[in-house]
């Protein structure tokens, strides 16, 4: 499993942030700390996806997009019938 490892550093006191391949929590938090940091905390991570943080949050796809282009495009269709009706209804024969 992955996990992702926040603390600081022993020797500077500067902010860490490690990810490791590890058995368990207990296992990154060993590596974490065989890396000279102190260990603040551990959390499970996947590869799903993007992360998300503070200061660039990921976008969730709506599920109505679809559909707000096909309305838009029947619109537009619609819009072009009736600019282009007299032509459409001479082509038709009546």
């Amino acid at each position: 499993m992955k996990f992702q490892v926040i603390g600081a550093s022993r020797d500077t006191g500067a902010r860490m942030t490690l990810e490791f391949e590890a058995e368990s929590k207990a296992a990154a938090e060993r590596k974490a700390a065989q890396q000279g940091m102190e260990v603040r905390s551990v959390r499970e991570i996947t590869d799903t996806g993007p992360v998300s943080t503070p200061d660039r949050p990921v976008r969730q796809k709506s599920g109505s997009s679809g559909l707000v282009r096909l309305v838009i495009f029947v619109g537009v269709l619609l819009v072009a019938a009736y600019v282009f009706r007299g032509p459409l209804m001479h082509l038709i024969g009546k």
